[in-house]
């Protein structure tokens, strides 16, 4: 008879406990400001841009790999759309994307042909791509603000929800799914079983940095403004919120879809509590920090050490 194992299904339904204890402090902490109709749209605002880096980010995870340079890919990509908007706006949206498709192919060839751990590959690859987006913009390059139409609600939500259902899709139905969570419970009991490990962890570093991109072009467009500080400390938010959701460090089959969503929630209800409560960005942080701790102490599984490569 299979062993139950149930401190896995409560860290599983803890996730959704925990955002409904978030979603209940912050309401109270901001005298009910945090779910009315002004700040709903907020919310959603910072759930659309954590969510996108987190869907990317939960394929390399069941690989049992990580990525820390979502925070720089999405700097850089919205830097290099900045650039392109010069030319005209047209050129806008597929030099972001193509910027993020580049970037997260070079991680791809790195980790997956090269060999490089992914900890240290996509951690130099930020710090590369940092120093080239402080190169190309010299301080910050703006778009035309007539850009501020695709920030617009009818547009942002049909593209989220597309995004979301797409890559459910793809991650819980499809052979390449499977083959992801079956790579980082085994790699070499998937290579066995016929499995193209190399060619499925470059895709998924490539859909990565897809969503990066995308999620850069939403934000260039909310800001209209491109910076070297954009994206700065995406990555840390990113892996916050899905280890929020109850995402496992040790991979394999025990990742779930709903662990990307619900972390994304969590992280953006956090977010906007704490700016709705007035507390200070370094503040914030050292929050987010002493979080990230207690949840990795959770959530790491002491029979699988190794867990991030």
């Amino acid at each position: 008879m299979k062993k139950i194992n149930f401190r896995s299904i409560i860290f599983s339904y803890f996730s959704f406990i925990g955002l409904l204890l978030i979603l209940l402090a912050f309401q109270i902490f901001t005298e009910g400001r945090l779910l009315s109709s002004r700040n709903l749209m907020n919310i959603f605002n910072n759930f659309f841009t954590i969510g996108l880096g987190a869907v990317g980010v939960l394929f390399l995870m069941s690989l049992k790999e990580l990525d820390l340079s979502v925070g720089a890919a999405l700097g850089l990509s919205a830097a290099v759309g900045a650039l392109a908007g010069a030319k005209g706006t047209v050129f806008i949206f597929p030099a972001v994307m193509l910027t993020g498709l580049l970037i997260g192919l070079i991680n791809g060839v790195l980790i997956s042909r090269l060999k490089v751990e992914s900890f240290i590959g996509t951690l130099a690859v930020s710090f590369i791509a940092r120093g080239v987006m402080v190169l190309l913009l010299n301080g910050s390059v703006g778009i035309p603000t007539e850009m501020r139409r695709f920030d617009a609600d009818h547009v942002k939500i049909p593209v989220f929800i597309a995004v979301l259902v797409l890559f459910f899709i793809l991650f819980e139905f499809t052979s390449f799914g499977k083959s992801c969570r079956a790579i980082g419970a085994s790699q070499d009991a998937a290579r066995q079983s016929g499995i193209r490990v190399e060619r499925v962890k470059t895709a998924a570093f490539v859909i990565s940095g897809a969503l990066c991109g995308l999620a850069a072009f939403f934000s260039l467009v909310r800001t209209t403004t491109a910076s070297s500080k954009t994206g700065d400390a995406f990555e840390f938010e990113v892996l916050l919120a899905v280890l929020l959701g109850g995402m496992p460090l040790s991979g394999g089959w025990g990742v779930k879809y709903r662990t990307a969503m619900v972390g994304s929630i969590s992280m953006a209800v956090m977010q906007n509590g704490m700016s709705l409560m007035g507390i200070d960005g370094l503040t914030q942080q050292l929050v987010k920090g002493i979080i990230l701790i207690i949840v990795v102490v959770i959530s790491f599984d002491r029979r699988n050490v190794a867990v991030i490569k």
